[in-house]
């Protein structure tokens, strides 16, 4: 019995002392990354970021903090990612100015299939809803796709044309929609980048109504998180706000700002159970110099 405790004891000193070693921040390799985009795969230790400049998706593990090129920029087009989004066997990524979203296996990183939005617009988040569907959001022309998951199973050597799910442009999100998260199994919540506006959209029937915030709107509002009735948003005061939202997602109530003198003009986060993974962007130094290296911030989760 003493044998056991003592065994039992140590090994949960070990699990301490590995949680508390986890890194407080994870580096991008490169001087101009501007990273935007951030996904965890499921039931791993994973994730894997974006590079705006050039497309390059690069991957971490949890307890080690320098990552590494996962995909090369440039291959099948990819010259410009924002989004991701993770699967166990899928990776998802937001093409930007390219119009497209690709699709690639895990873990070896193939190319499964293209899709082309038309032209003139700026893909920019993507996540998967429970049913597998994927949604991505424009923020150039005010428009929702979306790819169903038999799509993302299937192999395309072709790159296939999809058409808008969704036009928000005359709601009160607005042209420049920007993150966004499945709420449950029938809904999507979405912001408007210069609006402000959570609006949640009725998968069902393409419904658009706005989610009452009180007076706590998200201003230039970027990349969200949720898990069960709490989202997590990042938005221009280089913070991330987090709500408590209501059964029917319809309303919310601030609950706090989470700040860090390591977040540089975040664009997005990650939840893992413990901590918040955010994306530091530093896309107001873009032109300038921007602090390197280029990292990605764990903060604790409140």
């Amino acid at each position: 019995m003493r044998r056991a405790l003592l065994l039992a004891l140590v090994g949960s000193l070990a699990l301490s002392a590995s949680a508390s070693a986890l890194p407080r921040d994870y580096v991008l390799p490169g001087d101009q990354v501007f990273p935007e985009g951030i996904a965890i795969r499921p039931g791993t230790d994973q994730f894997f970021v974006t590079s705006t400049t050039d497309g390059t998706i690069f991957r971490g593990t949890f307890g080690k903090r320098r990552t590494k090129v996962f995909l090369r920029p440039g291959l099948h087009g990819r010259t410009n990612a924002n989004g991701l989004a993770a699967t166990r066997d899928r990776l998802i990524v937001a093409g930007s100015v390219t119009n497209r979203i690709f699709v690639y296996s895990l873990p070896d990183g193939k190319l499964v299939s293209r899709f082309n939005t038309g032209t003139g617009g700026l893909v920019n988040d993507v996540k998967v809803a429970p049913n597998g569907d994927a949604y991505a959001t424009d923020s150039s022309r005010g428009l929702v796709f979306r790819v169903p998951a038999r799509q993302i199973r299937k192999r395309h050597a072709a790159v296939r044309r999809i058409d808008p799910f969704v036009n928000v442009l005359n709601t009160p999100i607005g042209q420049y929609a920007n993150g966004l998260v499945p709420a449950g199994d029938r809904y999507l919540l979405v912001v408007g980048l210069s609006s402000g506006v959570l609006g949640r959209i009725d998968l069902k029937t393409k419904r658009v109504r706005t989610v009452d915030l009180g007076a706590d709107p998200i201003p230039v509002g970027d990349g969200l998180a949720r898990e069960g009735r709490t989202l997590y948003a990042v938005n221009s005061a280089s913070r991330v706000s987090q709500y408590t939202l209501s059964p029917n997602w319809l309303s919310g109530q601030l609950r706090r700002h989470i700040t860090s003198p390591r977040f540089r003009l975040p664009s997005t986060l990650a939840l893992t159970p413990k901590r918040l993974l955010v994306v530091n962007a530093q896309f107001d130094k873009r032109g300038g110099d921007p602090v390197l290296p280029f990292t990605v911030a764990a903060v604790k989760r409140p």
